[in-house]
């Protein structure tokens, strides 16, 4: 499909009009985001997922962590860097992104390995993680609770899972930034609503620890974004769990 402003619309109509998809299809999309990184970098909303998932987390120094979906890689990076992984297991569905992943965090020189799938149930048995980190991933998979209930059986019991996912009234907004190229597509997704989330959750036998909602201007001038983190702190528990755009859970297997 050619890219222009009208492909734009019926792409990303699709892709919020799709109820179901394959982790293939997810994927192929991620094979052809050229720039994801490039992107990202410009975008203050993007490590944030990071710096606030880890300033909340309690995973144990020197752990042997999943990230799910690990995409460039950046999120084993962070907390290898800051101590949190002695090995990584970096799993996903594109092969683009396990080639980047690869060489990242070969230059970090972290011990770690890769691992494809494209179907459930995931490649590992059960109780194998000390942790799980898992950022902007949950939208992505369908079906998502088939997609927890897994993080649960991997992870061992008293292990961590931190899960960051986007507010399900964003959705509107990433589409239109896809449109007008200011951001890179979501690709095939669905936002879940918090409701959904945390029974998915219970579900799974995960117990939700901590719970936080972030970010209300996700990127622009940066008087814009001082306010939005002054709009944080002065709301952190009234309008920001509605406004927010992502919410963060620290969940504990039980």
């Amino acid at each position: 499909m050619k890219d222009n402003f009208f492909s734009r619309i019926k792409k990303e109509y699709q892709y919020i009009t799709n109820s179901k998809w394959t982790l293939r299809e997810v994927g192929e999309h991620w094979d052809e985001t050229t720039d994801y990184d490039e992107i990202n970098e410009r975008t203050y909303s993007y490590f944030r997922r990071f710096v606030d998932g880890f300033k909340f987390c309690s995973i144990p120094d020197q752990s042997y962590v999943l990230d799910i979906c690990s995409r460039t890689g950046n999120g084993a990076v962070y907390f290898h860097q800051r101590g949190k992984i002695k090995k990584a297991v970096c799993a996903d569905v594109t092969k683009k992104m396990q080639t980047i992943c690869s060489k990242n965090l070969s230059d970090h020189k972290i011990n770690f390995e890769t691992k494809m799938f494209l179907e459930f149930p995931l490649p590992f048995p059960d109780n194998e993680f000390d942790a799980i980190i898992s950022f902007e991933t949950l939208e992505h998979i369908y079906p998502p609770e088939i997609f927890v209930q897994e993080l649960g059986r991997v992870l061992k019991p008293g292990g961590e899972l931190l899960l960051t996912c986007p507010n399900v009234l964003w959705e509107p907004i990433h589409s239109l930034a896809a449109i007008f190229k200011l951001h890179h597509s979501e690709g095939p997704h669905r936002f879940r609503t918090k409701k959904n989330i945390l029974k998915m959750f219970k579900s799974a036998n995960l117990k939700v620890e901590k719970e936080k909602t972030t970010i209300l201007i996700p990127g622009g001038p940066k008087f814009l974004i001082k306010f939005g983190e002054w709009f944080e702190k002065k709301f952190d528990k009234t309008l920001m769990p509605i406004l927010g755009l992502r919410r963060i859970f620290i969940c504990r297997k039980y």
